[in-house]
């Protein structure tokens, strides 16, 4: 079969069983091949392999390296480097024909000591943050500068930006927790390290509940104290009236 032909077929069968239109030029846009096209490609790896012919458990392996990654939270880097080393011994076993990509040998034989060196979990170096502030760019420069001349423009632009990333006050926003550990698969979950997300109004909570009880404690043990020493004085008085 030759390869255009067969490409086709992938092509027709992804989109019936999943519903994604890959590799198309979009006119000025690159192609259709993104993140969102790959999300839902690794999330269903066994039709995915049906449909391509490639190995299952490749492409779940991958599916799993992936969502450790792209997941925001801190990896094990001695797990992770070990089922990144089973599963470039098993890429080599299967496609030992095939040159291996480069980003994807940094992943498999590097990943281990990326994740060791880097300061921040790795979905959190990506360039999402700097791409969600675009539109507060664009908000900033409508409601929250002076148009009268473009430095001030630019200045207050400026100033707005590093108000709102200031370290003090984003640790005073609420957090929200993501639900991520229900769209994961067991062994992604096995390769992550969660933190307690757990917001700060809630260990506030504890902590105003825990003083409220030490305080209660405290005013229980005085009442006592008091009581002692009145049962004290009534025993003097007793004494003083026989004698």
């Amino acid at each position: 079969m030759k390869r255009s032909i067969k490409k086709k077929q992938v092509q027709d069968n992804l989109r019936k069983e999943l519903g994604l239109i890959v590799d198309i030029v979009k006119q000025g846009k690159g192609t259709t091949n993104d993140g969102n096209s790959a999300r839902r490609f690794f999330a269903d790896p066994v039709i995915s392999a049906k449909e391509t012919g490639l190995d299952e458990e490749i492409i779940y392996r991958f599916a799993v390296i992936l969502q450790a990654i792209a997941s925001g939270e801190r990896i094990n880097s001695d797990k992770f480097g070990e089922y990144a080393k089973t599963t470039a011994e098993k890429y080599v076993t299967v496609y030992g024909w095939y040159y291996m990509p480069a980003t994807v040998h940094k992943i498999l034989i590097h990943g281990k000591d990326i994740i060791e060196n880097a300061l921040l979990p790795i979905r959190q170096l990506f360039e999402e943050a700097q791409e969600a502030r675009n539109k507060d760019f664009r908000r900033f420069r409508e409601h929250n500068t002076r148009k009268f001349c473009r430095t001030a423009t630019n200045e207050d632009i400026l100033n707005n930006l590093l108000i709102s990333s200031d370290p003090v006050i984003s640790t005073m926003r609420p957090r929200f927790v993501r639900r991520i550990k229900k769209t994961m698969f067991p062994e992604t979950i096995d390769l992550l390290e969660f933190e307690d997300h757990s917001s700060e109004e809630e260990k506030a909570g504890e902590e105003k509940k825990e003083n409220e009880e030490e305080e209660g404690n405290e005013e229980e043990v005085e009442e006592n104290e008091e009581e002692e020493g009145s049962e004290e004085e009534v025993e003097e008085i007793k004494e003083e009236e026989m004698e």
